[in-house]
């Protein structure tokens, strides 16, 4: 008898076990195509569908689920969604065509960026270094200022 229950708690762990990959990428899948896509809602939100609350994100979720059920692939259901609605449903630009500078662009921004931030502090910090550490190596002879020739003689003037 204790054996029978052995046999049974192994049978229904290892069940539980098998079954928990399946529900777990199903709910993975469901994820992926949330995070794929846009809501369409009434409101015109323009969430992302994982972070939408409103009612029809919830009717769209259970849509995909009962899709995804059926055997169709996110890769399907996306195209059908982007058939049906535009390329606007999807959450992130496509990486081809004239969508291509939605990823290019920020990155050429930033490049741009920073050469031209160097490109001024360089220029900044040029100004405040002497003669010598711009690289001239041209001495300039010493000219007579304005206030050289009375501070001599305020300093001929003084009696020791």
């Amino acid at each position: 008898m204790k054996l029978l229950k052995t046999i049974f708690s192994i049978f229904i762990v290892a069940g539980f076990i098998a079954s928990a990959p399946v529900v777990t990428n199903a709910g993975s899948l469901l994820q992926d195509l949330e995070n794929a896509l846009m809501c369409k809602c009434d409101d015109k939100c323009g969430k992302v569908l994982v972070n939408c609350t409103c009612s029809t994100s919830d009717k769209t979720r259970a849509k995909f689920s009962k899709m995804l059920d059926s055997g169709l692939t996110v890769e399907q259901i996306i195209k059908s969604q982007v058939d049906e609605y535009g390329e606007t449903v999807l959450s992130a630009p496509t990486k081809f065509g004239f969508n291509l500078t939605a990823w290019v662009m920020p990155f050429m921004a930033l490049i741009a960026g920073g050469v031209g931030i160097r490109k001024i502090l360089s220029t900044w910090v040029g100004k405040n270094q002497p003669e010598d550490a711009q690289g001239k190596s041209e001495e300039k002879p010493a000219t007579p200022g304005k206030y050289s020739k009375r501070l001599q003689d305020e300093l001929d003037g003084i009696e020791l």
